[in-house]
């Protein structure tokens, strides 16, 4: 097969430019390669710290000294490649060993790996570096260069170069070992590449040694612990593993300080001082590391002021400690000894651990009480004496679950019989032939409360009982399914006997306090106050009456320093069962809340009113309903008598077609587009908010749906009708060349409209906006309208109940005469408008019901009155205009004299006559 010349040479040019191309990237691609792996040189930069050496082994691992083959640490700096929002949320960092091999010379070790860190600008991007160097055993240190690669701000691609040091890097380390470094740029400040100065702390895991003796950490301990607290063993917990308890179970326990920790001048912190003039509210621990055979642990202590830790790790050396705990299993407790990390500055290159003389304990409660209810609690205090520098008064702490799940044998001590025989008395109990009350081992006592006092505060919560008897109650400890054999077997005697028996309970409460109210419906809410009680008392299900005496957290700004006085105990509860019904389901009790201080105390709180959540909810669902069929008798009624009215204007018009001309378009749009806003949206939307919709779905058994479809037929006839007129309007004014002046006329009117409604959109708008500011309205709650919203719809409500203004406007600019709108229609339709105000004005005046429908707005009582007066006013204008012509509404002054009366015409005569 033969190949043309022409083909021929147009073939070795393409393989030409080819291959010129190819060895030209690749010669590209090899120098970009040089220059950004043998421009960073080891000896340039780390020679004078570990002296460069040559690898004299095959041999490698992934671990040296203390290092596994991945360890983390953490870090300060490295702006302009680093997020600072970021580092102060997260400054954790990774550094993975990829090979580690001998060198020539005894002890240096040559080191690869990479160091990243998590939280660039760009998190899904991390700042990751490519490093290598040497590790010197004698001489404790570690220097590396490489080169990485990293993301700007703007998200442009960066090489940058850095060398890695770091010291104190031992073969084995202790407590007070403490590994420090830095990583440098190594390009000058004016480069892209560049980056600020990074501290570094790591905690290695391998080659740890305990330093505190175990023997001797548990004599010392054992004058600070009470031989009398009862404590789970570590067989008794959910993980009964020594480590997965010290890693995995509580982190989080909230703080209480001594009572002299409220003077500014009294240190109550471990490592001196408040922080940023406050005190912490919770302390966390984080596992370094852990030995299950010795039963000893390596932890950091942090210092927090929130307790969520579960997505962010953030290292801050001034406010957390680190420590050795080991347990205890005669007492059945964690004892640790703890150290602070000193002098800390701005980089953390000269940091070391130093001042071990803080104590710690922890212990798992296996005896609970009424002030007693966490599980877990502890201490900290500190061996110095009171005169000494860093001494601090003792602080407790506590876990913030309650309970611990699935342990048996878990008891419950009753301390408060004295004071339940006081408030609680028991009386003879009145037998009732049939009522049974809930027994004291159903889910009945279990429930949701709805919260109210006398200064309008409101809100709801939960009660769950936390012990039934001496032993802590669970929802599946006692199934329902169970034969009734069984229960006899498992409860208490007095339990199935129905005798009164011991109980406690768990009450969890939040009140909101009011700010903004439309016609009596809060909306917005100053702030939310938060309740959260034990209690214990006695429940005699003869009679329903549950009666406790409780204790309550106190919680606020300065929630922490309470020391012992951190619970307010002098609380009565009162609630009474109603009798169960075999066909019902919901549980109705009322009951209340109250101090039993006196009034001038501070810690009095006003009496709070409680009632079923269910039976509010099921009260609120059938007022709803009853609510909703009047909307839905009076949407029925008013599109039902719309549809007559306009099908009158249609027949007036037939029957006078030169009247159309002079018909408002304006007018007929407003009340076309009326007619369309509810056919978008459902009428649910425009009725109800979301909780109101859900409690009358509920309630109402699929008939809201049926109510719903039947109200939209009307409407669609209406806006069908309505659209008929409109076009009929338009088509007359359009082919009706003499009317040019209707035009102008009609112009003026809609100028004047948009002037007044933008106006007063404006002001209303604006007094909503001072009203309902943006910061009170961050507590608004979810199941209601915005106010900003129900407004709108007032003020849309508003303009429509004037839809007679823009043919008023039309008849006076075209002072026209036309009987444009028939009576009925006008009359009528007014009277539609009419009707659920003067409705509002009758329930008001004469049944005095309570004004809580949100969907009102500033229609108040004066609101309705006027907006009444104003639907009467209107038809009686356009009456006399159609009458009398459009300028009759005008002053003498301003009407030509051919329009006005025969006695004025007269008059005016006579004295132009006599001047």
């Amino acid at each position: 097969m033969s190949m043309k010349p022409s083909m021929m040479l147009r073939f070795c040019a393409l393989t030409f430019f080819f291959l010129l191309f190819s060895f030209s990237s690749a010669e590209i691609v090899a120098k970009g390669f040089t220059e950004n792996e043998t421009e960073v040189f080891y000896s340039d930069y780390c020679s004078s710290i570990v002296p460069e050496s040559i690898t004299s082994s095959q041999l490698y691992t992934s671990s040296f000294g203390p290092f596994d083959e991945l360890e983390t640490g953490y870090y300060i700096g490295g702006n302009r490649i680093l997020n600072p929002k970021i580092t102060g949320i997260s400054n954790v960092l990774g550094f993975e060993t990829r090979y580690v091999s001998q060198t020539n010379v005894d002890g240096v070790y040559k080191v690869e790996g990479s160091l990243t860190f998590y939280k660039p600008f760009d998190p899904k991007r991390p700042f990751n570096l490519k490093l290598q160097g040497l590790w010197s055993e004698s001489s404790e240190k570690l220097c590396m260069v490489g080169v990485g690669s990293a993301y700007s701000k703007q998200g442009n691609l960066l090489t940058p170069s850095a060398v890695f040091k770091l010291t104190n890097l031992k073969n084995t380390s202790r407590i007070t070992t403490l590994i420090t470094g830095t990583l440098e740029s190594l390009s000058s400040s004016d480069n892209v590449n560049y980056f600020e100065p990074i501290s570094i702390i790591m905690f290695p895991r391998l080659n740890y040694e305990y330093t505190f003796d175990s023997t001797e950490s548990i004599y010392e301990f054992s004058s600070e612990s009470d031989d009398t607290e009862k404590n789970l063993p570590l067989t008794a917990l959910p993980r009964r593993s020594f480590c997965s308890i010290i890693s995995r179970h509580e982190k989080v326990f909230e703080l209480h300080y001594s009572s002299n920790c409220r003077s500014t001048k009294q240190n109550c912190l471990p490592f001196g001082g408040g922080i940023a003039g406050y005190l912490p509210g919770f302390v966390s621990f984080r596992s370094i590391s852990c030995s299950g055979v010795k039963k000893r642990s390596r932890v950091l202590i942090e210092f927090r002021n929130n307790s969520y830790v579960e997505n962010y790790q953030f290292f801050n050396p001034n406010t957390t400690l680190i420590g050795e705990g080991t347990w205890d299993e005669k007492k059945n407790r964690l004892f640790v000894f703890v150290c602070q990390f000193l002098d800390i500055g701005e980089s953390w290159s000269n940091a070391h651990v130093g001042d071990c003389t803080t104590r710690l304990s922890l212990r798992f409660p296996a005896v609970y009480s009424m002030r007693r209810t966490s599980n877990v609690m502890g201490q900290m205090w500190t061996k110095k004496s009171v005169n000494d520098s860093g001494y601090f008064d003792r602080i407790v702490f506590q876990s913030t679950k309650k309970r611990v799940e699935g342990v048996p044998g878990l008891m419950y001590e009753y301390t408060e019989f004295d004071r339940v025989k006081t408030f609680c008395p028991r009386n003879e109990p009145v037998r009732n032939k049939g009522e049974r009350y809930p027994s004291g081992n159903s889910n009945d006592m279990i429930f949701d409360i709805s919260v109210r006092d006398s200064e309008r505060k409101s809100g709801w919560g939960s009660a769950i009982p936390f012990a039934i008897g001496d032993l802590l109650y669970r929802q599946n400890l006692y199934p329902m399914t169970l034969p009734s054999s069984m229960f006899e077997t498992a409860v208490p005697t007095s339990w199935v006997q129905g005798r009164p028996i011991n109980v406690s309970y768990e009450i969890s409460i939040t009140l909101q306090t009011p700010i903004n109210s439309i016609d009596g419906l809060h909306f917005s809410y100053l702030y939310e106050e938060k309740m959260e009680i034990t209690a214990e008392g006695i429940y005699d299900s003869q009679t329903g009456n549950l009666c406790m005496v409780g204790c309550r957290k106190l919680l606020g700004s300065n929630n922490q320093v309470m020391g012992n006085g951190y619970l307010d105990c002098e609380i009565l509860l009162n609630f009474q069962f109603a009798p169960v019904k075999p066909n019902e389901n919901g549980r109705y009790i009322k009951g209340s809340i109250e101090s039993t201080r006196e009034k001038s105390d501070p810690l009095y709180f006003n009496h709070l009113f409680v009632s079923s959540a269910d039976k509010e909810i099921d009260d609120q669902g059938r007022s709803l309903i009853w609510k909703t069929d009047v909307k839905f008798t009076m949407a029925l009624i008013s599109n039902t008598l719309v549809c007559i009215f306009v099908g009158l204007q249609l027949h007036h018009v037939k029957k006078n077609p030169e009247v159309l001309s002079f018909i408002s378009l304006v007018m007929l749009g407003i009340l076309t587009l009326s007619h369309t806003v509810p056919l978008v949206l459902d009428f649910d939307t425009l009725c109800l908010n979301k909780q109101d919709e859900h409690k009358v779905l509920s309630h109402d058994g699929g008939w809201f749906e049926l109510k719903e479809v039947i109200v939209t037929v009307p409407m669609v006839v209406a806006f069908l009708l309505l659209l008929r007129l409109l076009q009929l309007t338009v088509s007359a004014r359009t082919h009706n060349g003499n009317r040019k002046f209707l035009w102008i006329a009609e112009e003026k009117a809609a100028l004047v409209i948009v002037f007044l409604y933008a106006a007063s959109a404006k002001i209303t708008l604006l007094a909503a906006w001072e009203t309902y500011k943006p910061d009170r309205m961050l507590l608004i709650s979810s199941h209601v309208d915005h106010p900003i919203c129900i407004i709108v719809k007032s003020y849309a409500s508003l303009l429509l109940d004037g839809f007679l203004f823009p043919q008023l406007l039309l008849n006076l600019f075209s002072n026209s005469k036309q009987n444009a709108l028939n009576r009925s229609f006008y009359i009528g339709t007014a009277f539609v408008r009419l009707l659920p105000h003067a409705y509002d004005v009758l329930i008001d005046t004469k049944f005095h019901f309570p004004r809580g429908n949100s969907d009102r707005g500033f229609f108040s009582l004066a609101w309705d009155v006027i907006i009444v007066l104003g639907l009467l006013f209107l038809p009686a204008v356009i009456h006399f205009q159609q009458k009398f012509g459009g300028h009759c509404i005008l002053p003498s002054i301003f009407r030509d004299p051919e329009e006005l009366p025969l006695a004025s015409k007269s008059s005016r005569t006579e004295k132009a006559s006599s001047a």
